[in-house]
């Protein structure tokens, strides 16, 4: 997985591509087949530029679609091999992508102001495994847009959103160069987006503040590299319940592994209530594990779930 990602997205020709690709910005969006704002260019025009300038590795497809099929087939079409999913799409059909195509990443959509921080972790716990990037945005009420509003939300949100993912979180609704520090600096996401807040007043993205943006946000993620490495992670929580149970054993021990690297000391499993299978198998690998201090059921917003929690020492 990448961090320290700058993606920009709302790009119209061929021109504003190359200026992105010249500064090093590392996902470049294409907004197609939207809810409600009006696409910038057609699926053949965004095709022919990715072609043209040879971005297809740095390519988003960014669209409000909720069926696999179609998503895989604009994806073809497009030649991409990254797609932002910002409608409400089921987890069923994002596992049947990654089933079918394991090759496409997924950066599903958190909607900051639609939904509670309750709602958006637990959309966030159950669909990880189907999930590569998790995108934080702002809901505009007034118009219904999910996305390229323009406008901040509450940062802590996407702080905490941030704290418990298992998946990096890129953080997007509002940014522009002024304010990407500040928000780097408290939201500590593995990536930022903007669309809107490096353009002009006709909707054309403007070179100085592309490079405004871009300096900005690469200072503030090395401050970030610069501390240590228990002031951030990027999760602490393993949700297991979609897993069969012959698969857990590794994971929860692959899994301490990770966070001990990073620094995490207190994690948590989802293993879900049912009938006590796999919170039986996680209870088993964590009695074994000597790098597991204690460990006992969590009595917290995860419990609704079934979860346990555990301190590790190195």
């Amino acid at each position: 997985m990448q961090t320290n990602i700058i993606q920009i997205a709302g790009v119209k020709n061929e021109t504003e591509v190359r200026l992105l690709l010249e500064k090093g910005v590392n996902f470049i969006g294409y907004p197609l087949r939207l809810a409600v704002n009006q696409e910038d260019i057609c699926e053949e025009e965004a095709r022919h530029i990715i072609e043209n300038t040879r971005s297809a590795a740095q390519s988003v497809l960014i669209t409000y679609l909720d069926r696999a099929k179609e998503v895989m087939d604009i994806c073809d079409f497009l030649r991409v091999k990254i797609v932002q999913l910002h409608g409400e799409i089921p987890i069923s059909e994002m596992k049947k992508i990654k089933q079918c195509r394991p090759d496409i990443q997924i950066i599903k959509s958190l909607v900051v102001g639609k939904y509670s921080l309750d709602e958006l972790e637990r959309l966030l716990h159950y669909s990880y495994p189907f999930v590569d990037y998790y995108i934080t945005d702002t809901y505009n009420p007034m118009t219904g847009a999910e996305g390229a509003t323009g406008l901040v939300h509450d940062w802590q949100i996407s702080r905490e959103i941030v704290r418990v993912s298992p998946r990096p979180v890129i953080l997007a609704g509002g940014l522009n160069p002024p304010n990407v520090i500040d928000a780097i600096k408290l939201v500590r996401p593995a990536g930022v987006d903007v669309h809107t807040g490096v353009e002009d007043a006709q909707g054309n993205k403007q070179k100085d503040l592309v490079e405004e943006f871009v300096n900005h946000a690469r200072c503030a993620f090395q401050e970030l590299i610069d501390l240590p490495p228990e002031t951030f992670s990027l999760g602490d929580t393993l949700d297991l319940h979609t897993f069969q149970p012959r698969e857990v054993k590794n994971l929860v021990h692959d899994f301490i592994s990770d966070c001990l690297e990073k620094g995490i000391t207190e994690v948590r499993f989802i293993h879900g209530k049912g009938k006590g299978v796999l919170r039986d198998i996680v209870h088993s690998e964590l009695e074994k594990d000597k790098r597991v201090l204690t460990y006992k059921l969590a009595h917290d917003r995860f419990s609704s779930w079934g979860a346990t929690v555990a301190v590790l020492v190195k």
